[in-house]
């Protein structure tokens, strides 16, 4: 890094926004929660918006004939938009909103609980029993939905179920959803219960969790079951499983040791565990209970680490454990742990050196800086017998694979970086000129070699293209995946990554991550309203990076859109099999996945300018019935580099644009000059290092952040980056 003293102060703020959409059939008298943070009880109808608390229906009498009794016929809404991020269902306050009536006719109402949905927290104390389902929701790791069931409190529904995790919304390890139940809790439904990707269940104490219908909680034999097993785990810590009989030894449903051998259903935390847990059929139910502990914590420890070697920005559980006399191997560092938390202290974790790795009070590590250092942990009187040690390497991006189309022959173009066993083809109405490669919008194509993403646990893929005007509605940019042209879903495509350009008529530009059998009901969708109709030379940077848990969109050197996606390194089981494999959501997807669906390889479909939703004749080209079209415009350069670009290794390559590389110069000077009330500081474009970084003092006790002035430009043979003059001495280096 160089480094020179500047006068100047910086202040900026980082900000990215998530827009989520969804749809729900709802009904005339939905009543959606609008409570406030100084009033936050259920039972206040003040906080509904039908003024009314949803109501305990007491003159509805099973069979519920139409026109008798009075029926909430609506749902319950749970959200934070418009007040609360905690809502509350006081000791003895019962709650039951609704009950279903008539049929499918217009006096049929759901009478779901959608909710709690994006981070709310429910805590119910007394008691709340619905006639159809309850649906928590949220698609951002960060910031779960949770339902708390505490000391006697009850749930229950005769109706459909639980719907723990994203049965009620197609985004593939999207709901991060949580139900928490403690002390003497009681839940029961007499319909059954789904148990879908992203849900966690932990029951702790002598609660009980109750299901005596059907168990939708994955069936092994099927894809769409099974792919995202690592996303779900249910926690037995104490307490009672009751399932209906015969669970023991059903594994068409996938019951408690098929959920046990696929790490699903864990004994205090543990995957894979059969020793701890208990059960029995009592020829009416499958009862499920776990060994006692047998007495006092004796030891803690930590488990090996998943990854002791890690990219810079990503994150991972660490897997602290506690022995006791009778249970060894209890997770204690989870956020959800294998034991009520309230059971043992509080782990207190210590990093050597925070400069590099942070760890928060659940356990979480994160990669902030190259460097090394070592944590430990205490739990009350007890000291980790161990510590683990993580590294964070600055992992540069390495450029993989590169088409300029200014190197090519006949319907050949050649692969600058990966050689001529990655050689790329032209079908259709693809054309040579320019260079760039043109596509007609009807035949036109590029064809990528198979294969040539598998393995990769995080990826960047860059490009420059124009676009037509309007541009062909579904058309794609690329996509990488896999083209069922066999079976119930011949025509879909599967397992893939993408961008597509004006989805359905709209005005949009997204970066799709499509996972199972067809590909969009699990899509996780990074969308733009961002319309590149009759646009020239954009660039477009589209970057997969699991494991910091986030995709996200730029176009011409800035972030258009973000989404998380689930990192298995935050779950230790899901990470370590055994669906993953010790591999990222994104390899799984576009590898092992994908042979499994029933591919002959690893992303067998890659293209520039289509994707793999191409009809149903298999005649494999656009146009055909039921296939999106061939994009109409042209790509002048297409990289693929096998980690993430920076924000700021982006911003530099639109200043340098297509067919110029970042250089590999580490010798460099900064210079500076004032101009008006700005300071402009440049340096060559033979840099290896892009990032303007600043600090307001040097030595030990410095803290060298990022610049962010948006004003990065290529000057001749130099960056530059004109900063506001503010008063402040600040040191500016590169890195």
């Amino acid at each position: 890094m160089k480094k020179m003293t500047i006068s100047k102060k910086l202040c900026y703020l980082a900000f990215v926004g998530l827009a989520l959409c969804l749809s729900h059939r709802v009904s005339a008298q939905d009543d959606h929660w609008n409570g406030t943070t100084s009033n936050n009880l259920w039972n206040n109808p003040a906080n509904w918006s039908e003024g009314i608390v949803p109501p305990n229906d007491t003159n509805a009498v099973p069979p519920y004939p139409c026109g008798g009794g009075t029926y909430f016929r609506g749902n319950v809404w749970l959200d934070p938009a418009n007040g609360d991020t905690v809502i509350t269902i006081p000791p003895g306050d019962i709650e039951a909103p609704g009950v279903p009536v008539c049929g499918e006719g217009d006096n049929y109402a759901f009478n779901t609980i959608f909710g709690p949905e994006f981070g709310l927290t429910l805590n119910i104390y007394g008691s709340l029993s619905f006639a159809w389902t309850i649906a928590p929701y949220s698609p951002d790791p960060a910031a779960r939905s949770i339902i708390n069931m505490f000391t006697n409190s009850s749930m229950s529904t005769d109706g459909a179920s639980l719907n723990l995790g994203d049965g009620w919304w197609p985004i593939a390890e999207g709901c991060y959803v949580t139900m928490n139940m403690y002390d003497n809790a009681q839940y029961s439904s007499l319909g059954g219960a789904g148990w879908w990707w992203g849900g966690h269940l932990n029951i702790y104490d002598n609660a009980s969790f109750f299901i005596n219908g059907y168990v939708n909680f994955g069936d092994v034999s099927n894809p769409n079951w099974s792919q995202s097993d690592g996303t779900r785990s249910l926690v037995l810590g104490g307490g009672t499983l009751t399932l209906p009989e015969g669970s023991i030894t059903d594994t068409n449903a996938g019951k408690v040791f098929d959920w046990v051998g696929r790490g699903m259903l864990r004994a205090y935390g543990k995957g894979e565990d059969t020793n701890d847990l208990i059960a029995t059929d009592n020829t009416t139910n499958t009862i499920v209970t776990v060994v006692p502990l047998g007495g006092a914590l004796e030891r803690v420890y930590f488990q090996p680490l998943l990854k002791t070697n890690v990219p810079l920005g990503t994150f991972q559980q660490l897997v602290l454990v506690g022995d006791y006399p009778a249970v060894t191997g209890v997770y204690l560092s989870s956020s959800e742990p294998g034991l009520n938390p309230a059971s043992f202290p509080k782990p207190v974790y210590t990093s050597s050196n925070p400069n590099a790795v942070t760890v928060n009070a659940v356990g979480v590590a994160t990669a902030v800086a190259p460097g090394s250092a070592t944590v430990s942990a205490t739990v009350g009187a007890f000291t980790s017998t161990n510590t683990v040690t993580i590294t964070v390497s600055d992992n540069p991006p390495s450029l993989i694979h590169r088409y300029s189309f200014t190197n090519s022959s006949g319907t050949n173009v050649a692969d600058l970086v990966g050689g001529t066993n990655y050689t790329a083809q032209l079908v259709g109405g693809a054309t040579l000129g320019g260079g760039q490669v043109t596509l007609d919008g009807s035949t036109g194509y590029v064809q990528l070699p198979a294969g040539i993403l598998g393995g990769l646990d995080e990826v960047t893929i860059e490009t420059w293209a124009s676009f037509g005007s309007p541009i062909n509605h579904f058309a794609n940019l690329f996509c990488f995946g896999y083209a069922d042209q066999t079976g119930a879903n011949n025509g879909s495509g599967a397992d893939y990554i993408n961008v597509q350009l004006d989805y359905a008529g709209n005005p949009t530009t997204q970066l799709d991550f499509g996972q199972g059998i067809p590909g969009n009901t699990g899509e996780r969708d990074a969308v733009a309203n961002t319309a590149l109709d009759g646009k020239t030379n954009v660039q477009v940077v589209a970057v997969y990076h699991p494991y910091a848990g986030y995709e996200s969109l730029y176009i011409n050197g800035a972030l258009a859109a973000t989404q998380t996606m689930f990192n298995n390194m935050s779950d230790p089981v899901a990470f370590a099999g055994p669906t993953y494999n010790s591999g990222s959501i994104l390899a799984y997807t576009l590898g092992a996945q994908a042979i499994f669906d029933g591919a002959a390889g690893p992303t067998p479909n890659n293209y520039i300018g289509w994707d793999v939703y191409q009809g149903t004749n298999g005649l494999m080209l656009p146009g055909i019935a039921g296939a999106d079209p061939s994009l109409n415009g042209s790509v002048a350069e297409f990289r693929i580099y096998s980690s993430p670009l920076t924000a700021a290794q982006i911003k530099a390559d639109y200043a340098l644009g297509p067919n110029q590389l970042i250089g590999a110069n580490t010798h460099v000077t900064l210079t500076a000059t004032l101009s008006g009330g700005n300071i402009v500081i440049s340096w060559p474009t033979s840099s290896a290092y892009v990032t303007l970084v600043s600090s307001p003092v040097l030595g030990a006790g410095a803290v060298w952040t990022p610049v962010s002035s948006g004003t990065l430009a290529v000057v001749g043979a130099n960056y530059q980056e004109t900063i506001a003059i503010t008063g402040s001495t600040q040191f500016f280096g590169l890195e």
